[in-house]
This record gives C-alpha cells, structure tokens and sequence, in this order.
C-alpha cells in the first residue's frame, strides 16, 4: 500500500503527457502518433507509427538497440534540439540499406537515418522522447527509392565544396518548392556504373541518389555517398542483398507462434517480414527445418545444441500487416520445448541451411554477463 500514490502520481503525470503529445499533433495528420504501448503478439496498424529522421550515433548490433540524435524540427523546443533519442527495434523491425534489407551491424555509424517509431513505456514519458519502439531505419538511399524520388543537381561549386540539389517525384516530375545546399569533400564517394566516380563526373541536370552524414548538427548535411545513375544503385541494393542473405542462412528466419495444438504437436508461426522473399523458396512441404527459440531482440541459445528439428506441414499465404511477410508455416516439432508457447519468437533454417556456430556474444546463456 506505501507505492499506491507514488504509483497514482506516475499514472497521472503519464496521462497529462500523453495528452499534451495528443494535443500538439493534434492539427497535423501526418504526425498523428500512436501513444500507446503495441499490445503483444499483434502487428500495427497501416501508418500508425511517428516519423522521425536523425543520424545513427551508437549502436548495439547483438541486442538490436542504438540511439540517433533527431533532426532539428521546428516543433521542438530549442532545448531539445540534439538530445540523443533511444531506440529498441522491434521483433518484427526492420532496417534497409542501399535499398535492401540489413542488420544494425551493416550501418555506418554516422550514417542519416529515417525511422517509424512507436511509443515505448521504458524510454520514458511521449514529450521526452519515449518513442523508442522502433518498427523501421531505413538510410537516405533506401527513403528516396522507397518514396520514388531522387535529386536533380541544379549548381556546383566544388572549390567551395558544396553542390545544390532540388528534390523530384519521379513519377511526374514535381520538383520540391525550394533547393537544398550540401556540403561534399575528398571523402565523397561517388558511384559511377560499376566502380567509382569523382566529383568532377558531377554534371548540372543529372538526377542522383545521396547519402549524408552531420545533417543534424550542421544541416542539411554533408554527403558520404553520391549515386549517379542507374546502374551503380542497382548494384548497392544486390550487394547488400546478398549481404543480408548470408546473415539470415546463418541465423535463421524469425517468426512469432501464433498457436500450438498440445494434442498434435503442431506449432503455426508467422514469418516477420523485411527479408529478401527468395529466401523463402528454401521451406518446402515435408522438409525439415531447425527450430530456435529466441527472445525479442531475436538472440537465440546455442544453436548446435539448443535446436529442435520439426517437419513442414503447410505453407500458408496470410493478409500482409505491416511487420508481417504473410507467409504462415505450420510445423511438427520432434518435442515440443518451454518456449514453443503463443506469442513467443523462433528462428526457423531450412534443413539445406548451414547450422553452425554462432560467435559466442550473440548467443544467450543463462546468468551470462558478457552481452547485455
């Protein structure tokens, strides 16, 4: 009973944020944000998340949490500009870069970000930045390419080291109301075709894909990489392709159960999406495949040892949520293990996967204080 009004006085100062949130959003529908925890075991909503752009300044690949420092926006008190935000990237989240899908590990640190956020209860209160949820980070590349837009070079003036761009919709060619000054230096990459270009291979009229860094600090940012046509991007988005392809042989495509039948030994899961579908060609009716029992940060125990064998017996196309692949899997476990349970997460490799082990600091082990 002695926690009860310290207890009240949270909930209250709770509900008075999440309704100055509420009521700062109130007049603009694209930043209407979901202020309210994601319930377990079920994906969002279509363009329920808030949006926010900021720079990747640290980053923890094996449990999948980070911090970006925020852009600038000028519904933001001056005293708040550049506060790091935190994050924790859902089960189900997702990164891209180049235009593919990606691991925290394949991010520069540095690198300028877009990100969809929910609200998350352990990061704190709405108005200090307590969407920490992340569902989706996605470099400038992956944005622009996503939105079907690019940047058309209207001036450059090297020797000062700046270039002048104006945002363009490819569809229709709708040009942004005003252009935009970045900074480039001898650190610049640029891409040309298959290999490397210069800054010299720049030309007024051309329409690229960039990269920046610093863009929070010192807007609108400096570039780090400059695509500039066709070929060079699609083979970005192929190399990290398969980048990504090796990472989810080696560990396993993740899912959460969405039932078990005690009686049958069936166990239906639900593919989280956000990976290369041709990877999915691999599960095959009455083939095997290794399930891993894994937490939310998608960390699994050993897998050598830790793994349960269970035949395929159905591949099922579900409704696509956001979050989802729509590719449901019912599987026969040999024994069902503690955490073949609703709601929890495997990792499911197809027998012609590789299993292997993993390096020691991504692995779960109980009372373990080396990866927290």
């Amino acid at each position: 009973m002695t926690n009860r009004p310290s207890s009240i006085r949270r909930l209250a100062i709770t509900s008075f944020a999440i309704l100055i949130w509420s009521w700062a959003f109130a007049d603009d529908a694209d930043r209407k944000p979901a202020i309210y925890p994601l319930p377990p075991g079920h994906f969002p909503s279509e363009g329920s998340a808030i949006q926010v752009a900021g720079e990747l300044i640290q980053m923890d690949h094996v449990n999948r949490t980070g911090q970006i420092r925020p852009d600038r926006r000028d519904d933001q008190r001056t005293d708040d500009y550049d506060r790091a935000m935190r994050f924790t990237l859902l089960p189900y989240g997702t990164l891209r870069f180049h235009g593919a899908p990606a691991e925290l590990r394949d991010l520069p640190i540095g690198t300028h970000m877009h990100g969809q956020f929910y609200f998350d209860p352990k990061t704190g209160l709405p108005v200090r930045g307590g969407f920490g949820s992340a569902f989706l980070l996605e470099d400038d590349f992956s944005f622009q390419r996503r939105q079907q837009r690019v940047w058309r070079v209207d001036a450059l003036n090297l020797d000062k080291g700046k270039i002048t761009v104006t945002g363009l919709a490819i569809a229709d060619q709708k040009a942004d109301p005003k252009p935009t000054v970045f900074q480039v230096n001898a650190a610049t990459r640029v891409w040309k075709e298959r290999g490397f270009g210069a800054l010299t291979n720049l030309a007024v009229g051309q329409s690229v894909l960039i990269n920046i860094t610093v863009a929070t600090l010192k807007g609108p940012g400096r570039c780090t990489d400059i695509w500039l046509d066709e070929e060079s991007r699609a083979l970005a988005a192929a190399q990290q392709t398969e980048v990504h392809r090796a990472y989810e042989k080696a560990h396993g495509l993740p899912g959460w159960i969405d039932a078990v039948d005690n009686e049958t030994s069936r166990v239906t899961l639900t593919l989280f999406g956000g990976f290369d579908p041709a990877l999915t060609n691999d599960f095959k009716l009455g083939n095997r495949v290794a399930a891993l029992v894994a937490e939310d940060s998608l960390r699994c125990y050993d897998q050598i040892n830790d793994r349960m064998y269970a035949d395929v017996l159905e591949i099922r196309h579900v409704t696509t949520d956001p979050g989802s692949s729509g590719i449901q899997l019912v599987i026969k476990p040999e024994n069902l293990l503690e955490g073949f349970r609703p709601g929890r997460i495997l990792r499911l490799l197809p027998e012609k996967w590789p299993l292997d082990d993993l390096p020691w600091e991504e692995m779960l082990w109980p009372q373990d204080n080396r990866i927290k």
